[in-house]
């Protein structure tokens, strides 16, 4: 009879102990649970992620304006995707691994990879090429890029978007060819002050800063005045219809974000400008 009891003793002990482990595991895996997201962290470099430490705990865009703009996005016509990092540095989208054509957005690579080469090697900046950086990006001038490329190349383009660790950037033959990711240039304008050349910093945002007004429509109609805004858009005619892109750096304070908005088969122009608008507008404003 001891020996029974002595045996269920231990049998209880067993499955005390099995039950307490059980539960343990159970515990972890609601609190792993509970820190899941629908964003995913940023590969861009640590010192763009949030511009201090201080405010890295702050986090917009917010779950609700994520969830706004993602609704937005599946009723417009066409095809549709978005990015950002947001000022915690976390990298959230819409179908952002979808690969559209470049059109003009490009043309910022092209710009921080060429004055990456002179900073490499020394150069001074030619005042020619000076008046075809400032007429690519401020009038997103096709003939100036295709001046700038010639000094930049495929390699360079390849090396920048290394640098600032894009996935799935393809060119091949000149920048009209360039192809492109909504994730990838959320990354690259994150991480815009960490892959260009210190000495040619300010000029970058200098010159992203001095956009003609006419081709200031989207996310700075939106972003201004809150937000110092660095953009690039790009447009053109596909086979699907029109294709209109719009990329931006925002700063505010200590905080920094990306957003890059891609879209094709719109109506027409302005129905894109006006999808690129919308999202941006749910994005940033409660």
């Amino acid at each position: 009879m001891r020996s029974n009891r002595n045996a269920r003793s231990r049998r209880d002990v067993q499955v005390a102990a099995l039950l307490a482990i059980v539960a343990i595991i159970a515990g972890a895996v609601l609190v792993l649970r509970s820190f899941e997201t629908s964003a995913e962290p940023s590969t861009a470099p640590a010192s763009s992620q949030g511009a201090s430490s201080g405010a890295s705990y702050v986090r917009l865009p917010t779950a609700s304006e994520l969830k706004r703009a993602r609704l937005f996005a599946t009723k417009r016509l066409g095809l549709v995707s978005f990015a950002f990092v947001d000022t915690s540095g976390t990298l959230g989208c819409y179908r952002c691994r979808v690969r559209y054509h470049s059109a003009s957005v490009v043309k910022v690579m092209l710009l921080v990879s060429y004055l990456n080469r002179l900073a490499n090697e020394n150069d001074p900046l030619p005042a020619d090429h000076e008046a075809y950086l400032k007429s690519m990006i401020r009038t997103s001038d096709n003939a100036a890029a295709t001046a700038i490329y010639a000094h930049v190349g495929d390699k360079g383009l390849y090396q920048l978007a290394q640098k600032a660790q894009m996935t799935d950037f393809h060119v091949s033959g000149g920048w009209g060819s360039a192809r492109i990711t909504a994730a990838d240039q959320a990354r690259f304008f994150a991480s815009l002050d960490d892959v260009a050349a210190p000495e040619y910093r300010m000029y970058v945002r200098e010159l992203l800063s001095s956009i003609i007004r006419e081709q200031s429509w989207g996310i700075p109609e939106v972003s201004r005045p809150d937000w110092k805004t660095f953009f690039k858009g790009g447009w053109l005619t596909t086979r699907r219809g029109n294709l209109v892109h719009q990329v931006a750096r925002l700063e505010k304070d200590t905080l920094s974000m990306a957003i890059a908005i891609l879209t094709d088969g719109d109506p027409s122009d302005s129905y894109g400008r006006e999808t690129i608008r919308g999202i941006a507008k749910r994005l940033l404003r409660p």
